[in-house]
């Protein structure tokens, strides 16, 4: 197919040469740009105000579980300024009906290899799963060592989701140099269960992260591998 439109290609008029595959082209972003409109560039929704003011954590303690969980990579990228025009310019480029960027030079898509590579998290173990049948409560105190705070409109707590400026709260002082292990496993629980809702679990919310994902650090003496 490809080989029978060269002779129909028009750069002075790009856009999809077969609508058959690229289905959602009259409501695409694209199709304003080269209709001549203006789209305006995208507000991108970030959580970088939470880690903006803060010093990456030092205490060895808790770096050294974060190198054994191999989330090493995630120390170094919240409170990074988000490029609101290349976000835009992604999006521009990006086609929902094949999951691909479509650039100038071909089709490209980002792989696990990259996120890898970009982040260095590990691509290689088993699958993150956990039961959301819990009292959300009793896992704050379990895991994190605190009950939060649900008080008229003021929810730390909104379902199975914590606050992150919560988990933060927690952090916010140094952890003690005679601390007891299980003292230092929550509070590197807090840390960087904070993390994680920063990059890679962040949802809708922009401020909160869910909670089924601090049952992956239970273990902090022999952490599990997960992909």
């Amino acid at each position: 197919m490809a080989t029978a439109n060269v002779a129909r290609i028009n750069h002075a008029e790009p856009g999809p040469i077969d609508m058959s595959l690229l289905r959602q082209q009259p409501n695409h972003r694209s199709e304003a740009i080269w209709n001549e409109q203006d789209p305006r560039t995208f507000t991108c929704r970030s959580r970088s105000s939470e880690f903006s003011n803060r010093e990456p954590m030092v205490d060895d303690r808790v770096v050294n579980i974060i190198k054994a969980l191999g989330l090493e990579g995630l120390l170094w990228i919240p409170g990074r300024e988000i490029d609101h025009g290349l976000i835009t310019t992604l999006v521009e480029r990006w086609r929902p009906e094949t999951h691909t960027f479509y650039m100038p030079h071909g089709e490209v898509s980002i792989t696990l290899q990259d996120v890898e590579v970009l982040l260095g998290l590990p691509v290689d173990g088993d699958a993150i799963t956990g039961s959301t049948q819990k009292t959300w409560t009793e896992v704050c105190w379990e895991f994190l060592g605190f009950q939060p705070i649900n008080q008229d409109r003021h929810k730390q707590l909104d379902g199975q989701r914590i606050l992150i400026s919560r988990l933060l709260g927690q952090v916010a002082g140094p952890l003690p140099a005679n601390a007891e292990e299980d003292d230092v496993h929550k509070y590197a629980r807090c840390y960087i269960l904070a993390v994680l809702g920063d990059t890679i679990f962040v949802d809708k919310s922009g401020d909160r992260v869910h909670l089924l994902w601090v049952q992956q650090l239970e273990d902090l003496r022999n952490p599990h591998m997960y992909s």
